[in-house]
């Protein structure tokens, strides 16, 4: 990834590669000033409260991730980046919410596609993906700006939230958004899951 491949829509990491020559590769795994949030079940089952009234309401779910964070995600996050798949990944591909709203690109792919379903379920939803950048950014502004490559690691799963429900045909109802999570639970084991 460099500098010329990302969009405005950036966050973090993906702010400090614009603003340098600096390669993603190059920036620290982990900010120095980047800590592990403790967990804090009340909160989070507040946030859920809230997210039930209205489910449209998505900063809620990032408090919820927030509360019951995955325990594992710096070691999976460390096995993932250093790994040459991993690195290769976040060296070279660009701010994936900018491809995945080009639905003028992704529908020139075949019908039947992944493309085209990911196409009608944002279109039926009234979605965007940098709509998802935008609701993550709110919750962030009063916190720190990491410039880190976790930044990118968890932008990456962010980004990519849309598409499992793509592929894995759930919904965005309640029963819907718990079921492609625990269709991640191998990959993320949480009790934000369970």
């Amino acid at each position: 990834m460099d500098a010329v491949s990302l969009s405005s829509g950036n966050t973090g990491a993906e702010r400090a590669l614009e603003a340098s020559s600096q390669s993603a590769s190059e920036l620290p795994v982990f900010d120095p000033r980047r800590h592990r949030p403790g967990y804090r079940p009340l909160k989070a089952w507040h946030h859920f409260k809230e997210l039930v009234k209205d489910k449209e309401n998505t900063g809620e779910v990032f408090h919820i991730f927030e509360s019951l964070p995955w325990k594992g995600m710096p070691a999976a996050a460390r096995d993932f980046l250093g790994s040459a798949g991993g690195g290769r990944i976040i060296a070279s591909e660009p701010f994936l919410p900018a491809i995945l709203d080009d639905h003028a690109a992704l529908r020139r792919m075949p019908k039947g596609s992944v493309a085209h379903a990911y196409c009608d379920f944002m279109e039926a939803e009234g979605l965007t993906a940098q709509g998802l950048v935008d609701e993550f950014e709110t919750f962030m502004k009063d916190r720190p700006d990491f410039r880190d490559q976790m930044g990118l690691y968890l932008n990456r799963i962010r980004d990519t939230h849309d598409i499992l429900h793509v592929l894995t045909g759930y919904g965005r109802d309640a029963l819907g958004e718990q079921c492609v999570l625990a269709f991640t639970y191998s990959q993320q084991p949480s009790r934000r899951i369970s």
